[in-house]
């Protein structure tokens, strides 16, 4: 297998900074104070959670965000194994001097 490293180097500088996948929508309660938390792998209770601060409908709003989140880190994981499979090639000319 081959892999084209300018384009894809190109296509990285030509993504746009920001978070993978838009949080346009969701509750920003739900995620500074339950997605941040879990994902830092602290401690979440009941108890602790604000249930003013959000309603029935953000919670399935936040269950697509999480899930639109987990696929764009798979898609991820699987260019990452891609590249960790792919054998380096010597050139087939001189690149220096």
């Amino acid at each position: 297998m081959k892999l084209d490293l300018e384009l894809l180097s190109m296509l990285f500088f030509q993504a746009q900074e920001g978070p993978p996948v838009s949080t346009e929508g969701v509750n920003p309660y739900l995620l500074e104070n339950v997605l941040k938390p879990f994902l830092r792998r602290e401690t979440l209770r009941y108890g602790d959670l604000d249930y003013d601060a959000f309603e029935d409908d953000d919670l399935h709003r936040f269950s697509e965000y999480c899930r639109e989140l987990y696929d764009a880190g798979s898609k991820l994981d699987q260019l990452s194994a891609t590249m960790s499979k792919t054998q380096p090639e010597p050139c087939k000319q001189r690149m220096f001097c």
